[in-house]
């Protein structure tokens, strides 16, 4: 491991600090409707429930990318009203590590923010841009996965869940890096098949669709899960849908009775003080 010199640290949260439109207040406005009223579970709490039946659950997440000290203030601020959500931290992100030929050599920082997280009762997911990244450096994205959660497992951050991350090269080749699941691979963007992408290290190839997640211990994909109401600030809008869909039945054997409400933040335009 190494330790991000704090001139790089000042850079970079002054370039994120300029993003910023939302603050505690606002965040507190958005939980507010559903606090006392719904039951707060973390993804890897909510999939273990076979049946929610006339429950109202309330999931909250947040993308992390590359703003990991306000990710770090919000559980704080969340840890103090008792209030539990999953974490996603992105493995390309500036403070995560570095890529060095097949393996990334991580942040002091990022295992310091994994367990800072963990120990005030959040849930860690892995924020997977990994389809994206093994195109472009020409990698295997099943290796670095197992490598990366043996990582956090050795060091006590137990990872079951992943979260899809949209990459610009996801939208030039018209994928989604979930669909390396097997689980996960419909029809919606063609179903299983090779992606080959030519990068200056070669031909890159991927194969999705065909690796089940239980081969790396993972329960489930945060976009498998049916929510009946979503609130979501991607793209630093602020916007509620309706009914999205979900690729597994999670507690919903039945859609009409319960109600799931998801939360979506992304820290890097919040401000927490």
């Amino acid at each position: 491991m190494f330790i991000l010199q704090n001139t790089t640290i000042q850079r970079e949260m002054k370039r994120i600090n300029q993003r910023k439109i939302y603050n505690t207040i606002d965040y507190e406005k958005l939980l507010e409707p559903y606090l006392n009223k719904y039951e707060i579970l973390l993804y890897c709490d909510f999939v273990k429930r076979s049946e929610i039946g006339n429950g109202e659950v309330l999931l909250i997440r947040h993308d992390v990318d590359h703003d990991y000290l306000t990710a770090k203030k919000m559980a704080d601020m969340e840890y103090r009203c008792g209030i539990q959500a999953t974490y996603c931290l992105l493995h390309s992100s500036w403070y995560y590590g570095r890529l060095k030929g097949d393996c990334y050599e991580h942040s002091e920082q990022l295992l310091e923010t994994a367990k800072y997280l963990q120990e005030r009762n959040h849930e860690i997911n892995f924020h997977n841009n990994l389809v994206s990244v093994a195109l472009q450096q020409n990698l295997d994205p099943f290796k670095l996965l197992e490598q990366e959660l043996a990582f956090f497992r050795q060091h006590g951050i137990n990872i079951v869940g992943t979260s899809t991350h949209g990459d610009g090269l996801c939208r030039e080749l018209n994928f989604r890096n979930w669909e390396m699941f097997k689980e996960c691979c419909d029809g919606l963007h063609g179903g299983p098949r090779k992606l080959s992408y030519k990068t200056d290290n070669g031909q890159a190839e991927v194969l999705l669709g065909n690796t089940p997640m239980s081969r790396f211990g993972l329960t489930y994909e945060a976009y498998d899960i049916a929510r009946d109401v979503y609130h979501t600030d991607s793209g630093s809008r602020m916007r509620i849908r309706k009914n999205t869909r979900g690729r597994r039945p999670f507690g919903r054997t039945n859609p009409n009775l319960g109600s799931v409400v998801g939360i979506l933040t992304h820290p890097i335009w919040w401000r927490f003080e």
